[in-house]
């Protein structure tokens, strides 16, 4: 069988992850008779914009004003900015909604609405994904999205990169991270689905693709060469190239 070879960079993969989300039959769906709700994190730049261009709103968000919690390396700081909020889409029609009020936003999703919520922790063999947790008084924006998911039926999607791909199983991890004796950020698996740039390949070509190596310089730190199989080679390879020239999220 024929395949191709590409590399994604991080930023590259969030806006394929983008691309797909908004070909799903359930956010299709959601996007014409239901709520669509985006808590706002750095691949969610990417889903919001693809969501807004969607629904035939100008795309309009951009980081570091559409986020929550932030990974950043030691010493760096982040560029302050006012925040649009969460992107909420009822029916078609956006609007943001201020960050205070994602509790209540939570409370009123129900079964046939989905919510998108960025990870930090992808286990590509269950296909699942956790949250750091910065917030230790209420859990934060994940705790508030899974009460709609385990009270009210919702949706929760994670789209995530696979440059977060842990090797252990999550309940592990967090049995380790949650201990009363451990330090650092708490470890939350979250009751939703993981959506990374592999489902996104399957999704718009019906073709599977495999991680073969990861890692390169100037940019690249954090990409991944896949192998793709299947599907209209041409037609991946333009879309791959497409979205490779997407900026890196600055701050």
């Amino acid at each position: 069988m024929k395949s191709t070879q590409v590399f994604l960079t991080p930023a590259a993969g969030k806006a394929l992850i983008a691309r797909a989300l908004v070909r799903r039959p359930d956010v299709q769906e959601a996007l014409q008779s239901a709520s669509v709700f985006v808590i706002g994190g750095t691949t969610n730049v990417f889903a919001a914009n693809a969501l807004l261009k969607e629904v035939g709103a100008d795309p309009c968000v951009s980081f570091p004003a559409f986020h929550r919690g932030v990974a950043l390396p030691p010493g760096a700081s982040l560029q302050k900015a006012d925040q649009l909020g969460d992107l909420l889409i009822e029916k078609g029609v956006p609007r943001f909604t201020p960050p205070q009020d994602l509790p209540e936003v939570c409370a009123a999703l129900k079964a046939g609405d989905v919510i998108l919520k960025g990870a930090n922790a992808l286990h590509l063999p269950t296909h699942t994904a956790a949250v750091l947790l910065g917030n230790t008084e209420n859990g934060g924006t994940v705790v508030e999205a899974s009460k709609a998911v385990l009270s009210r039926r919702a949706k929760l999607i994670l789209p995530v990169g696979v440059e977060k791909r842990v090797d252990t199983p999550l309940p592990e991890l967090e049995s380790l991270v949650n201990d009363p004796e451990a330090s650092g950020l708490r470890l939350f698996m979250a009751p939703g689905e993981a959506f990374t740039e592999l489902d996104a390949i399957r999704l718009l070509f019906g073709a599977d693709a495999k991680i073969i190596a990861s890692g390169a310089v100037n940019g690249g730190e954090g990409g991944v060469y896949l192998q793709i199989s299947g599907g209209n080679q041409e037609e991946m390879r333009e879309l791959i190239r497409e979205v490779n020239k997407e900026p890196k999220v600055l701050c």
